[in-house]
């Protein structure tokens, strides 16, 4: 009796040490989850370095694999068409792009703007490149300024019919170290035959973003939406040194920082909360569906599915880092937050735009199809590639399907339906290139 008894004692006792080990995993699966992949990344980088110079000369040869199909892979050197680039100072971001009656249109860090001649004829071998010799605003790029995010102010750029719409960072000088930041759109009238560009301001919130301590949190995406009005990304502008304000300012439907905005010329409103950095915005018309990517502290770099009214975590919920002091969560739902439908740990990507491909881009690529494009990343092979993903669109889940090493900062990217190519700015190399099957 005494035997059995221990036995049972001993049954009990084992199980609730497992329980308890086991409830401790969970609670800390995301560190684990880290030593895991730290770990392989230790036992697995000297191969996929290896693999990744071989990637990258074969680039040099102007292809690139996608899965067993190969494609063409060229790239426009901006040096080559007379764009000056100092050794000494870091162009970051270097530019972005869109296309206009079948060329590739550029706005360059110094508000300088550029055109090629028809993207079929580029794929062909001829590269023409054509600067518009006027415009009526000043960019006020500063050569002496050391804090390039600072400095230079486009952000993005979206070509709709015949106008250009331009988002800045609005900086301005208040005295010595201090400056003032605010989202803004500039549109302006495309005339190529005259090489002009007639610039007006669209869009200005009104609002004054004074104690930004990362200038790189100034951003601004921008996409077409519906009824004439644009979806406009606001981050929250680094405003570390008050953590009480950002999360107030965050929350406030008065302010337009950590947003997404529904804008106009007249007016704005707010589409979603809890934004930290975000770095790139797509609409598809088709399905009414909002996907957008942002920066994450220390991981937590994000894909997410916009909803109208949501509030997507930042700065009290995230899958990044813990910032002592801010950040309280991880589980967004269990706090009232919006999941990302995919997110970076322990290491980010360094997430830029997202697109969505035709199928007849890659017919082995199935299902509803996205791309993300990344810059540097937090190391570990995460970032300088471009990311596939496969969309359900009854479960609304997101799944990596694949991962494609480009080399180099991919700081923006679009899709040329017309031309079936992808074009992508490459900051590094400070190119452009464009991916095309023949």
């Amino acid at each position: 009796m005494k035997k059995i008894f221990n036995n049972k004692y001993l049954v009990t006792l084992t199980l609730i040490i497992i329980l308890f080990f086991s409830y401790l995993f969970f609670l800390n699966f995301y560190k684990f989850k880290s030593i895991f992949f730290e770990k392989k990344w230790q036992y697995s980088k000297n191969k996929i370095e290896r693999n990744n110079e071989i990637t990258f000369n074969y680039q040099k040869k102007e292809k690139i694999f996608f899965e067993e199909n190969e494609y063409n892979f060229l790239k426009i050197f901006l040096k080559d068409f007379g764009l000056f680039y100092k050794d000494d100072y870091i162009y970051r971001p270097l530019g972005y792009i869109d296309i206009f009656k079948d060329r590739i249109i550029f706005a360059s860090h110094d508000g300088n703007f550029y055109f090629t001649n028809k993207i079929n004829e580029i794929k062909g071998g001829k590269k023409e490149f054509y600067k518009f010799n006027k415009t009526n605003f000043d960019f006020k790029f500063d050569i002496e300024d050391e804090d390039p995010y600072r400095n230079i102010l486009i952000r993005d750029i979206l070509i709709d019919k015949n106008n250009l719409y331009v988002v800045i960072n609005g900086r301005k000088k208040i005295k010595v170290d201090q400056f003032s930041l605010t989202t803004k759109i500039l549109k302006g009238k495309i005339d190529l035959q005259k090489k002009e560009i007639d610039f007006k301001i669209f869009f200005d919130p009104g609002e004054k973003i004074i104690g930004s301590t990362d200038f790189s949190h100034s951003g601004g995406r921008i996409a077409k939406f519906k009824n004439n009005k644009f979806l406009l990304t606001v981050p929250d502008h680094a405003l570390m040194d008050d953590y009480k304000l950002l999360i107030k300012k965050i929350n406030s439907k008065n302010s337009i920082i950590g947003k997404v905005l529904l804008v106009d010329q007249e007016s704005y409103e707010v589409f979603s909360y809890g934004h930290r950095n975000q770095q790139g915005l797509y609409y598809d018309e088709e399905k009414d569906l909002i996907f957008e990517t942002e920066h994450g502290p220390t991981g937590g770099d994000e894909i997410n599915l916009i909803k109208k009214g949501n509030h997507y975590g930042w700065p009290l919920a995230t899958y990044g880092a813990r910032v002592e002091g801010l950040n309280k969560f991880r589980n967004h739902k269990k706090n009232n937050f919006t999941e990302p439908l995919a997110y970076w740990w322990p290491r980010n990507c360094g997430m830029s735009e997202i697109i969505k491909p035709e199928k007849n881009f890659n017919k082995n690529w199935r299902g509803y199809v996205l791309l993300n494009a990344c810059l540097t990343g937090s190391g570990a092979n995460q970032g300088l590639s471009i990311y596939r993903w496969e969309f359900n669109l009854k479960n609304k889940k997101l799944k990596k399907k694949n991962k494609y090493y480009i080399g180099d900062r991919i700081r923006d990217m679009k899709y040329s339906k017309k031309d079936n190519s992808i074009l992508l700015v490459l900051e590094n190399q400070k190119a452009l290139g464009i991916i095309f099957k023949n």
